[in-house]
């Protein structure tokens, strides 16, 4: 199993974060929890686009609201922030090169580091897909984590899929360790505005902010809802406990256009994590979001 090590604080896991953060809210708390966490080693977040249905400069966007999470959190100086691409693969063997890109390149194949890379991906895998294709000797060192993809066997639309799915294929059929979390799984993570306002309102300016996200998104649509989805804390709750996650190693479908998977013969396995345990995902994050609030 990819993520069979359990991380210490003494020997956390090596880890880069690419998120499309402005996209919605719950990139936001997966962010925080990953920076609260003394389980993992957060060497680098990158900006990721997400389309340019709602924003042309998705990516910037992006950019700027991981910016004022690290702001909020008093880290601003603690973890370097990339820029990724800002649009997908046109071509499934030319990348998008980005400094986000280059990083990931940089730090898989750093010779002072024998534990592996973990990559988590937030939305498209635009970023992954890039610097496996400038250098594929990547794949030696490094795990990717994506929050992306239809509903096992069959696929269907969804998001981070839809934003790339040329570069879903390319890491598909690519030799890197994945593991992915389809959509299936990560609407599990539902999180109601009870738990909101008990676990969360009032643990700092970045507990308020989390909140106010919340509220925005949720509460104030002209259809209201008390929960939201926080699909991407997943990769993060996983890479902290892996008994959070129960996965199968399974063939590696092509993803098509239609974001369809195509079944057919190979040697090329992946792990697939099907069910998550919500409730100790989110149970950690908030035993250090208060721990972190009262040191403030």
């Amino acid at each position: 199993m990819l993520l069979a090590t359990k991380p210490t604080m003494e020997r956390p896991r090596r880890v880069i974060l690419n998120t499309d953060a402005c996209n919605e809210i719950d990139d936001q708390m997966a962010i925080v929890h990953a920076l609260l966490s003394p389980e993992l080693k957060v060497t680098g977040i990158i900006a990721a686009h997400y389309g340019t249905k709602k924003h042309a400069n998705s990516m910037e966007r992006s950019y700027q609201e991981i910016l004022r999470l690290l702001a909020l959190l008093g880290m601003q100086n603690n973890v370097p922030v990339l820029k990724g691409s800002a649009v997908a693969l046109t071509d499934p063997k030319v990348p998008q090169k980005s400094e986000g890109a280059e990083f990931i390149i940089e730090q898989a194949l750093a010779k002072n580091e024998t534990d592996p890379l973990y990559v988590a991906y937030l939305g498209p895998l635009t970023d992954m897909a890039s610097a496996y294709l400038m250098e594929s000797n990547i794949s030696q060192n490094l795990v990717t984590l994506w929050i992306g993809g239809g509903w096992w066997p069959t696929g269907g639309p969804e998001f981070n899929a839809g934003n790339d799915w040329i570069s879903a294929d390319v890491l598909l059929q690519s030799d890197i360790p994945l593991v992915q979390y389809p959509r299936g799984t990560y609407r599990m993570m539902r999180l109601g505005v009870a738990e909101m306002e008990r676990f969360i309102m009032g643990k700092g300016a970045i507990g308020d902010y989390l909140t106010s996200l919340f509220k925005e998104w949720g509460v104030k649509r002209p259809f209201p809802r008390q929960w939201w989805v926080y699909g991407d804390s997943p990769t993060i709750g996983t890479m902290i406990n892996p008994n959070w996650g129960f996965y199968v190693s399974l063939p590696a479908p092509h993803l098509t256009e239609r974001l369809e998977y195509k079944h057919e013969p190979t040697k090329r396995m992946i792990e697939v994590c099907l069910e998550v345990t919500a409730g100790e995902i989110f149970n950690d994050f908030f035993k250090k979001l208060d721990a972190f609030a009262k040191n403030l």
